[in-house]
């Protein structure tokens, strides 16, 4: 095959076809990134809107009933932490409207005050074991508190866990009930651009969606948790 020089550069011979070629992983690459990114952004804008979406809350207390029957506290350096009563607390403000809350949200900072309970780490009192099958497909789940799965996430407020009912079952009279919907107008769509001024091909994505809360009901906010 006859192959036709495209520039020299440095003494060496490119051709056309290489250029081609290589466009391809670089391409790949860049589409994993912008994927990356696209990702977090609805990340942020879910949890934007169930943090402005949420129908009650509680103050954080820090408390938690040890297995001997005396009360304790995990604090900050600034105040209390998250302890097992504001857990219980959130989770009945949500159970009044007959709902069932099966999920906490909350950073990772907020994480370490949880995975410390004594509620979390007990084999005895927590019913399975930390470590299930299957666990580590669930991307930020780090294992269930009190009958809810637990997920963490840096886009989540420092000073704030969210118990909620995301309507992964159905509520205390049978009925579906979800927490909101996520509203898609136009899918992921994925394009190519050619940069000229950089001699390069840059990847974007694009869509159109709009997360939803309908009923405020089903989340409950544990408001000023000191993780410091």
């Amino acid at each position: 095959m006859n192959v036709v020089p495209y520039k020299i550069a440095h003494g060496f011979i490119i051709t056309k076809e290489m250029i081609e070629d290589s466009l391809i992983p670089i391409q790949q690459d860049q589409l994993v990134r912008s994927a990356l990114r696209f990702a977090n952004k609805i990340d942020k804008d879910c949890i934007a809107v169930i943090q402005a979406g949420s129908g009650s809350s509680v103050a954080a207390s820090g408390k938690s009933l040890a297995f001997d029957g005396t009360e304790f506290v995990i604090s900050g350096s600034g105040g209390p932490g998250i302890g097992t009563y504001d857990i219980i607390n959130a989770k009945a403000q949500v159970e009044q409207y007959n709902y069932m809350p099966d999920t906490m949200l909350c950073h990772p900072l907020a994480k370490s005050h949880i995975e410390k309970l004594p509620h979390f780490t007990s084999l005895m009192h927590y019913g399975e074991p930390i470590l299930q099958e299957g666990l580590m497909q669930t991307p930020g789940k780090f294992g269930d508190i009190l009958g809810l799965d637990a997920f963490s996430s840096t886009n989540c407020p420092t000073g704030s866990v969210f118990v909620l009912s995301r309507g992964r079952t159905s509520n205390i009279l049978g009925q579906y009930s979800p927490m909101g919907m996520f509203v898609e107008r136009r899918p992921i769509t994925t394009g190519i651009k050619a940069l000229e001024e950089r001699d390069s091909v840059g990847v974007y994505i694009t869509a159109r969606y709009s997360p939803v809360v309908l009923k405020g009901n089903t989340i409950c906010t544990i408001q000023g948790v000191n993780v410091s």
